[in-house]
């Protein structure tokens, strides 16, 4: 007796269908050929982690709408980059103005988004838009915190000539990442802890860095100076 439930032929899986029923036309770039079923995927499993990230769910909610409305804006459609202004946001989101703005400096503190461009008349802004950076394993902390320890005089020094070219919205920003990144990992974020973090990494962000290369190239799987 003939299986009704089987097909009468073989018909070879079509991947690019199949993943269409998932994803809105606006994943057909203009301009551009519709993005390949591996980058979709990409994407999706990159989003996917994103949403289940520690960092992301501290975040209220409303401002998680918004970042993942701005990642959808720009990394959904294969760039970095979207033109936009708040009125839109306000429109695409539903939220009010006021939400909106204030998410957008919180995203911006954060270091998720950051204004290229700023707006001028009748030209919205553009932003730039993030992904959560990697977590630091927890054994990298520990590399963190010993080479901080071995900090002399002299880094020290160095650090208070530095600390003035350091803005304060850098320095948020920095600190912001520092407690999300702790937080993620199960630590509760001291002071002293956060201001040891911060402070190695404000040294490795200027020419300073080749002078604790040298100094101890141990850190950075050097050979050793002879």
């Amino acid at each position: 007796m003939e299986n009704p439930i089987a097909p009468s032929s073989s018909q070879p899986f079509d991947e690019e269908a199949e993943l269409a029923d998932f994803l809105t036309p606006e994943w057909s770039l203009e301009g551009h050929a519709t993005l390949s079923t591996d980058w979709r995927l990409a994407y999706l499993d990159q989003l996917h982690l994103t949403m289940e990230d520690a960092r992301f769910l501290v975040l209220s909610p409303t401002a998680q709408l918004l970042y993942l409305h701005l990642l959808k804006k720009t990394h959904g459609q294969g760039e970095t980059a979207v033109q936009i202004s708040i009125d839109r946001l306000v429109a695409d989101t539903k939220l009010a103005w006021m939400t909106v703005q204030k998410h957008l400096k919180t995203l911006g503190t954060l270091g998720l988004v950051t204004m290229s461009q700023p707006s001028r008349q009748r030209v919205a802004p553009t932003y730039l838009v993030h992904w959560l950076p990697k977590l630091e394993k927890r054994e990298n902390l520990k590399d963190v915190m010993s080479r901080y320890d071995e900090l002399d005089q002299e880094d020290f020094a160095e650090l208070k000539r530095l600390g003035p070219l350091l803005s304060a919205s850098e320095r948020d920003g920095i600190v912001a990442e520092i407690h999300l990144n702790l937080r993620a990992d199960g630590l509760l974020p001291s002071q002293e802890l956060v201001t040891k973090i911060l402070s190695y990494r404000f040294l490795h962000r200027f020419p300073y860095k080749h002078r604790l290369m040298a100094k101890h190239p141990d850190w950075y799987d050097l050979p050793s100076p002879r």
